[in-house]
């Protein structure tokens, strides 16, 4: 008896008061701040190929793979202290994904002295990539000499533009869908190297705790562009609040019916 409304997947978090509840993105949600005031009911759960496919990833620029200033950034960004302020800052709204493009775990490493040249310059959009490199992944650098420098986007073109031009030593924000992306269109040459994170959807609301407390005929809000809107159908029927519902938004009629 659930209703399920398609709204705008930024507008999700303004619409909490007036809803049972949202299947939100994750993005979205650290925003919002949802994680301090309204943390997730319910999360998505990941098997080895999602994972793979929704993580975010650190790039670096193609035959930089293996430099030192590589190394240091892909054994601090993986280091225990991170996934600690992980999971104790965000509170399952961005979950601790420390994989490579190939989905093999990658645990955190030695990380080399620093010589003379010892700054690192990341570029990174704001949340929580930023936050993450600013609040501990400098600190784990700077035990060994590094002085990480972070620069901030508020767009998904440039971080990736200005790496490719040699303005930045790597960048942290994307998946490798995207990634593979702006390669083929943009003629950029980058590669990730290691996976941080993952921004999971997640069913948020205001009124409600546990699923079980959702009543007969609750409205739920979901994202109204395709991708979004399939996950989040998937996200319901995964957690039994929908039956094989179908993924295709043009298809809503049939839940609603």
């Amino acid at each position: 008896g659930y209703e399920i409304v398609a709204i705008e997947a930024g507008q999700l978090p303004l619409t909490l008061p007036d809803v049972d509840a949202a299947v939100i993105n994750g993005n979205y949600a650290l925003e919002a701040k949802l994680n301090e005031t309204h943390p997730a009911v319910e999360i998505e759960a990941f098997d080895a190929e999602t994972s793979v496919r929704r993580t975010n990833y650190l790039a670096v620029k193609q035959g930089n793979e293996d430099s030192d200033k590589t190394k240091a950034l892909v054994a601090a960004i993986t280091d225990q202290e991170v996934l600690v302020y992980i999971n104790s800052t965000y509170q399952g709204a961005v979950i601790p994904s420390f994989i490579d493009a190939q989905g093999n775990a990658v645990s955190g490493g030695e990380i080399p002295q620093a010589g003379e040249d010892n700054v690192i310059r990341v570029g990174a959009t704001l949340v929580p990539h930023a936050e993450i490199l600013k609040d501990v992944v400098a600190k784990v650098l700077a035990e060994k000499g590094w002085v990480l420098e972070t620069v901030e986007f508020n767009d998904y073109v440039l971080p990736n533009t200005t790496l490719e031009e040699g303005e930045l030593d790597a960048n942290y924000f994307q998946t490798l869908g995207y990634l593979k992306n702006q390669n083929e269109e943009g003629g950029l040459h980058l590669a990730a190297v290691v996976g941080v994170h993952i921004e999971p959807m997640g069913v948020y609301s205001q009124s409600i705790k546990s699923l079980s407390e959702l009543p007969d005929g609750a409205v739920i809000g979901v994202p109204n562009d395709t991708d979004n809107y399939g996950r989040a159908i998937d996200l319901l029927n995964a957690l039994g609040l929908l039956v094989d519902a179908p993924s295709d938004p043009d298809k809503i009629t049939e839940i609603n019916r």
